[in-house]
């Protein structure tokens, strides 16, 4: 496989592997050295690199009197695509899902990192809007403080968006002290346990036919797109629901 085909297997198009590799082989450079080299018109050549520096492939160079590019490490740019790759296969048992026609469709999809648990506490929001959200909720005291404030600036608000309101069992933590604060607001309504008798780190949520396990402290978490799965799930929530005073 040519070097030029190679690179646009990670995203780039023609013009914009011909302008990196050039850069790459220049080191710092002038877009008309840029234009040589890649044989691309000069006016084209600017469109190009404002391009690459849009997706963290190119820089300027700072406080020079005559405009500098340079290219950064070709590890950033299949960093970028192993990254797109991992995020594309994620979607894979949806898309599987997607094949099965009318049988019941059954999703497991398994989510990582700060980007991946935001996107799986969002997980359904809009497929079950004005539905009622159900489960275990998890103590807050190992929480990272970007999903913290996640929390409260985007999962609270989401919920309110799309009017899921949320019937949970909580731990009698005080890290959750603050969240009972604003349960009206966004129609939670909590029933607390001892934290001697529930203190899991590890939230169990079910919305319409979605189960989701996340797991806050790993920031990881799998959501499960299954009717008999959620409907045990939702059983064994409201035998605990009905026990806890």
């Amino acid at each position: 496989m040519e070097l030029l085909e190679a690179l646009q297997t990670t995203g780039l198009n023609e013009k914009e592997a011909a302008v990196y590799t050039a850069l790459l082989q220049l080191g710092r450079a002038s877009a008309y050295s840029v234009s040589v080299k890649s044989g691309l018109k000069k006016p084209t050549t600017y469109v190009i690199l404002e391009q690459l520096i849009e997706k963290g492939l190119a820089q300027r160079v700072p406080r020079v009197k005559k405009q500098l590019y340079f290219a950064n490490s070709p590890e950033t740019l299949f960093g970028v695509a192993e990254e797109k790759l991992l995020l594309a296969k994620q979607r894979l048992p949806e898309l599987l899902a997607m094949t099965r026609g009318d049988e019941n469709k059954v999703s497991t999809v398994f989510y990582e990192g700060l980007p991946g648990m935001k996107k799986l506490m969002e997980y359904g929001f809009k497929k079950h809007e004005n539905h009622e959200m159900v489960g275990f909720v998890a103590t807050d005291r190992d929480l990272k403080p970007e999903l913290s404030e996640y929390f409260k600036e985007g999962w609270a608000p989401a919920t309110k968006k799309h009017n899921i309101s949320v019937r949970a069992v909580a731990p009698r933590d005080p890290s959750l002290t603050h969240y009972r604060k604003e349960d009206e607001k966004y129609k939670r309504i909590i029933k607390p346990i001892p934290t001697k008798e529930y203190s899991s780190e590890v939230a169990v949520l079910v919305l319409g036919d979605i189960v989701k396990i996340e797991d806050y402290k790993n920031l990881q978490g799998i959501a499960i797109e299954n009717q008999d799965v959620a409907k045990a799930f939702k059983q064994i929530f409201e035998m605990v629901w009905k026990r806890v005073k």
